[in-house]
């Protein structure tokens, strides 16, 4: 599934290079975001759409059960920009 935090920004270049949603680390936690690939081929962190978890296995169950809602409710769980 694509981030709606990127697809729906209207202030985001180049959305094809965001990846799906996957299970993210860094110095705060797990979490569910994208990586950015720019057209030089440099890949890092692009988006943080969920809170931070614990350990990768909450981050990896609330992962699964973004993937089997709506685009409504996915969006409904997920950060949203404002």
């Amino acid at each position: 599934m694509k981030s709606p935090l990127v697809m729906n920004s209207p202030f985001v270049p180049h959305k094809a290079g965001y990846s799906d949603l996957q299970v993210m680390q860094s110095a705060a936690g797990y979490y569910v975001g994208t990586i950015y690939t720019g057209e030089d081929g440099f890949k890092e962190p692009g988006s943080r759409d969920s809170d931070y978890f614990s350990t990768r296995e909450e981050a990896e169950r609330f992962l699964r059960a973004v993937n089997t809602m709506t685009d409504d409710e996915a969006a409904a769980s997920l950060r949203q920009c404002h």
